[in-house]
């Protein structure tokens, strides 16, 4: 009890003392540490750690507690009840231990500023408190924090320091990709916002001579050569940034280093799967090995564009390098061609995905400083450029082996489009190639200068790149014909052929048959016929395997057989030779009105009844889809109206007939002639109905040879070897009376007709 009996004055001279001591001279110690951190690292990120770490939180807590058991003791506020001794002296234990902690945290916030100013202790405690957290949000926040220890590494050339963080970084990715072999990993973002910033920090400075960042350490990270995992569009792109940064600031060391790390990881950890057979010899693990394989298809498509970009900032050192890099001995690459066949059918897939996505090399691929509509082919361009070289790369690479043919060429594609294609490609690929030859002092950067002699082709027995291309572009060429010609119909195309047909001309039939159907003609009476149509056309549009896409080959020789059908099915109301007259559209139904006709004659409107209804003409009506004309509402007088679209006869269109209906024309559906179906190969009428014939005849086979001989001539060609003729036939008999009375009422055009329309008193009754 005696002990705390001067306590005010043990307070007042020592603990009070101390507090404002540290409180003047820790707080703002505490206040310049946060400020040297920034000075030092550059970075806010680590003050945001310093202030999270537990001594830091502690110390203030402490200090704030300090300063408030101090007021409460100031205060003396008495107790309201006798609570013993602990409670009377509360104030002055509460300020005491206080004191006491706060003197203690002193001790560890020195501590920690010591820390936080020597950057290898710094790293240690970061990296224990990233491991000890499970919270992403934390994780984030010590692994950006760890990132700007990076920084500080590489701006200070601090290679110990580099060497843990580096170290760190091998085990953070490790960990994240633990047990997820064979799926495609996604890292979190500050994984590359972290790697991006370094990577440019690491192509500013000035080249060391012996550095950890001299290789690509910042790529292998995202490169897994043990995990097994599969490498994301995410991924690429970010890796695709850090060559273009490498490029620009031309940093060729990193990327042949990175080179040789890819070569490793596609040589031995890309390989595809060996097969796995059942009883059946049937391959088990299909699909297994068809994902590897677009998994290594993507990588060397990568590097296939890496090759692009330097082509295109005339990086010819560096590409040499990278072209005949290899590990092993006799050589072997593996992110370029061994053999002329390799390079033949990568450059065929460059043009692949231009259909499907044209800005698919932009989105994956893009390059500096090109920009506009054609930005994704002038990257195609320089891809193509760069295995033009890869072409011309293969001559002077040695065959080790009695097998080894550098400059077999490879298997044609069995595909018409494809071989089209190989076609188009190989012209372009020639002239790279002829331009590149051309180019003495880009031959000798690439390290090719031995084919600047115009004789080392000859001298080394050798056949030219022109002539091997010229080679495989007439063997293209042969194929090309030789699959065009012996290819068969194909069924499918066929039965389409005849579906299309009857879909087209069926309906305009039964139109005209119910139109022109008149039992009651006599046999007074003349006539003529319409047949059908045969067009040559090629036969790949009526195969499995088409060159081009083909449109309407289908339906073409039934639109032909349509339109001169109904061009010709309406001469027979010309030929009867009906009284016409010219008339404005306001005086046509005047005109109908003065004729008088009762409802046995019959009106045929050709395209102006539609027309003639926004008129709100009295009498002109349509029932049951069925137009009609009443004069007066006298039931006597109803004229039924035929209506027909048609614009393609000028002779019958913008025109109204009237004729009784006992004098309308016949229209009979016959049987094509036994002839024509023995010619043509008819069989069955794909219609009974109204006879129709169909049939695509292929001009190659030896039992057309007569009709081949005739359409040769018909069309003025020597070879229709490549054709087939699609014929569509009828036998459609138009009867029609010659001296049947009928007027033509025409709207006069002033654009069309010459001398001016007829007068209503001009139109005079003929029966």
């Amino acid at each position: 009890m005696n002990i705390f009996s001067n306590y005010p004055s043990i307070i007042s001279s020592a603990i009070i003392p101390m507090i404002i001591a540290i409180f003047a001279l820790g707080f703002p110690l505490l206040i310049q540490t946060i400020g040297r951190i920034d000075d030092k690292y550059n970075s806010t990120m680590l003050i945001k750690t310093f202030r999270k770490d537990w001594i830091s939180k502690c110390f203030l807590t402490i200090l704030i507690g300090a300063i408030v058991s101090y007021i409460i003791w100031l205060c003396q506020i008495p107790p309201l009840r006798d609570w013993g001794w602990f409670v009377d002296n509360s104030a002055l234990i509460l300020i005491t231990i206080s004191t006491i902690a706060l003197m203690a945290m002193t001790f560890f916030i020195v501590y920690l500023t010591y820390i936080y100013y020597v950057p290898d202790e710094l790293l240690n405690r970061l990296i224990r408190a990233y491991n000890k957290t499970h919270k992403l949000s934390k994780k984030k926040l010590y692994f950006d924090a760890i990132s700007k220890l990076l920084y500080y590494s590489i701006n200070k050339a601090d290679e110990d320091l580099a060497r843990t963080l580096m170290q760190f970084y091998y085990d953070a990715f490790i960990s994240f990709r633990k047990d997820k072999e064979g799926q495609i990993i996604e890292y979190p973002q500050e994984f590359y916002n972290s790697f991006f910033e370094a990577n440019e920090l690491i192509c500013n400075r000035k080249r060391k001579t012996f550095s950890l960042f001299n290789n690509s350490a910042l790529f292998d990270l995202f490169l897994d050569q043990y995990q097994k995992t599969v490498v994301s569009a995410k991924t690429y792109n970010f890796l695709w940034r850090l060559i273009i940064q490498s490029v620009l600031y031309d940093k060729d060391d990193v990327i042949i280093a990175y080179w040789g790390k890819a070569h490793q990881l596609c040589d031995f950890y890309m390989q595809n799967p060996n097969a796995v057979y059942n009883d059946k010899y049937e391959i088990q693990n299909q699909a297994e090995i068809d994902k590897k394989q677009r998994e290594r298809n993507d990588f060397i498509e990568f590097h296939y564009a890496l090759g692009g970009l330097l082509m295109y900032k005339q990086k010819y050192n560096t590409i040499k390098e990278l072209m005949y890099y290899t590990q092993s001995i006799p050589p072997r690459y593996v992110l370029v061609p061994e053999s002329m066949e390799e390079v033949i059918n990568r450059y065929m897939q460059i043009d692949r995905n231009e259909n499907s996505n044209p800005v698919y090399y932009v989105q994956r691929y893009w390059f500096p400083d090109i920009n506009g509509i054609n930005d994704d082919g002038i990257i195609r361009m320089w891809i193509k450029r760069y295995i033009a070289i890869l072409f011309i790369r293969q001559y002077t690479l040695q065959e080790y082996y009695v097998y080894s043919q550098r400059l077999e060429m490879p298997k044609l594609p069995h595909d018409l489009s494809e071989l089209k294609h190989w076609e188009e490609e190989l012209t372009s690929l020639e002239n790279y190639v002829n331009d590149y030859l051309k180019q003495e002092d880009v031959l000798k950067e690439l390290g090719l200068e031995q084919l600047c002699n115009q004789n080392w082709f000859e001298e080394n027995n050798k056949i030219r790149p022109s002539d091997l291309i010229a080679n495989l572009k007439t063997e293209i060429e042969n194929k090309y014909n030789k699959i065009k010609a012996e290819q068969p119909i194909a069924s499918n195309k066929e039965n389409e052929f005849y579906e299309a047909t009857k879909d087209l001309l069926i309906p305009i039939f039964q139109k005209y048959k119910e139109i022109f159907t008149n039992n009651e003609i006599g046999d007074l009476y003349e006539k003529y016929f319409i047949n059908g149509q045969h067009y040559t056309l090629d036969k790949a549009a009526f195969s499995s395997n088409q060159d081009i896409s083909y449109i309407n080959t289908d339906s073409i020789s039934a639109e032909a057989v349509a339109m001169n059908f109904q061009y010709y099915a309406l001469n027979a109301l010309i030929l009867i030779k009906p009284q016409k007259y010219l008339l404005t559209e306001k005086d046509l139904f005047k005109a109908i009105d003065k004729l008088n006709i009762s409802n046995d004659f019959v009106l045929i409107y050709f395209g102006l009844v539609e027309y003639f209804k926004f008129y709100n003409i009295s009498g002109l009506e349509k029932i049951n889809d069925k137009w009609y004309y009443k004069k007066d509402k006298d039931k006597d007088n109803e004229i039924e109206i035929i209506e027909i679209d048609n614009y393609i006869n000028d002779l019958v269109s913008q025109s109204a007939f009237i004729l009784r209906k006992k004098d309308l024309p016949n229209m009979i559906f016959n049987k094509v002639k036994e002839e024509t179906i023995q010619k043509y190969h008819f069989c069955e009428p794909i219609d009974e109905t109204f006879n129709i014939y169909a049939k695509i005849n292929d001009l190659n086979k030896e039992d057309n040879e007569e009709i081949r001989k005739e359409a040769e001539q018909n069309n003025n060609q020597v070879d229709l070897s490549q054709k087939v003729l699609a014929c569509v036939d009828i036998n459609v008999e138009i009867q029609y009376k010659p001296n049947a009375k009928c007027i033509q009422l025409k709207v006069f055009s002033q654009f069309d007709d010459r001398g001016k329309a007829n007068e209503i008193e001009d139109v005079k009754t003929i029966w």
